[in-house]
């Protein structure tokens, strides 16, 4: 983030049948009747279309009715991502005019609209995912949800109780844009319509379950990703395994297949304690491989694939504890040693 006012942002960087395909097997204990939940249904408000509708000399007379559809949100958005200044900065026109009549964000406009010209997909995915939340958490609020452009910032924003996803991150691996802007494969990847439900809810829940900041070594970082996987793992409990974690078929059975070396590589290196930024980013950073290990086989972020598991187990060996009890645990020894994970070779 380079500017001030993005901190205050709070972040997350096909069909509708193949992302809701069963993972696991048919007694998964956290694939519970919601038809009874009652949420409002999602309706997302496009607010891409809403700036790229502008007439690029006229954008201060349509800044009202920006304000008066998205409020807060808009303000900030302007400020976080285009003009530091915000709406009442002499350049806001100018700086909002650039970025809607710029060639590549206007082609990747253009992309959008060919790809999603409807997200009713997404929220139908997303109604269901929060009333699996309702359902646990029934006085906790939901969001608005709206999809925006960003210039290829964040593909996922919480901020105020909105909840926005970037469409310009989802239109498919093999996109020319994405080969004219040389992003990675391993990020390419993943950038299609099967990810957008998934990442939009763990982009959420990554902001709302905040981890303790008074830990910071290794354990207490992957044992909090687990438990953000595992609350995924019970707002999508038809999601496979692998739109989850981003991993690829391959990549997944890599790491079911040397789970026990990963967690005794650590064990053996002492690293489990660890609080050096550069150990801990190996195992919980993105990108192609984990460097720690094989660099052909194995997925990033595998410290967090291992916390996920971690935070499995011990719900599995633990029934009596619920969703927000698990959520409200910061002690990731207790979770590490009531959970009895032991990996087999």
């Amino acid at each position: 983030m380079n500017t001030k006012s993005l901190r205050k942002f709070i972040v997350y960087g096909s069909s509708l049948i193949a992302m809701f395909f069963l993972s696991s097997c048919h007694n998964n204990p956290l694939d519970i009747d919601v038809s009874k939940v009652r949420v409002p249904p999602v309706k997302i408000d496009r607010m891409e279309k809403d700036m790229f509708a502008m007439k690029p000399d006229s954008i201060n007379q349509y800044t009202q009715k920006m304000l008066k559809k998205y409020g807060k949100f808009y303000t900030d958005f302007v400020t976080g991502f285009l003009n530091d200044g915000g709406i009442m900065d002499s350049t806001y026109a100018a700086g909002l005019k650039r970025f809607i009549t710029n060639k590549d964000m206007r082609d990747s406009y253009d992309s959008c609209e060919k790809t999603y010209p409807d997200v009713s997909f997404l929220e139908a995915g997303l109604t269901n995912a929060f009333q699996h939340f309702r359902y646990y958490y029934p006085d906790k609020p939901l969001p608005r949800v709206l999809t925006v452009m960003d210039g290829y910032q964040y593909n996922i924003v919480y901020y105020d109780s909105v909840l926005a996803v970037s469409l310009e991150w989802y239109l498919g691996s093999n996109n020319m844009l994405y080969t004219f802007a040389q992003f990675p494969h391993f990020k390419t990847m993943h950038m299609t319509k099967d990810y957008i439900v998934c990442d939009a809810v763990y982009g959420w829940l990554e902001s709302i379950f905040k981890p303790d900041e008074d830990k910071n070594d290794l354990l207490s970082q992957i044992v909090h990703e687990g438990k953000i996987m595992y609350t995924l793992d019970a707002m999508l409990p038809k999601v496979n395994d692998t739109i989850k974690i981003r991993y690829t078929k391959k990549q997944l059975t890599w790491c079911k297949e040397n789970e026990f070396n990963m967690w005794a590589y650590i064990i053996r290196e002492k690293m489990l304690y660890s609080t050096e930024i550069a150990s801990i980013t190996k195992f919980t950073d993105d990108g192609p491989f984990t460097s720690y290990f094989n660099h052909d086989l194995s997925p990033s972020r595998t410290g967090y694939w291992l916390g996920w598991q971690i935070v499995r187990n011990y719900m599995k060996n633990n029934s009596s504890i619920t969703l927000p009890q698990l959520m409200a645990e910061n002690n990731a020894d207790k979770i590490l040693k009531e959970s009895g994970y032991k990996p087999e070779k």
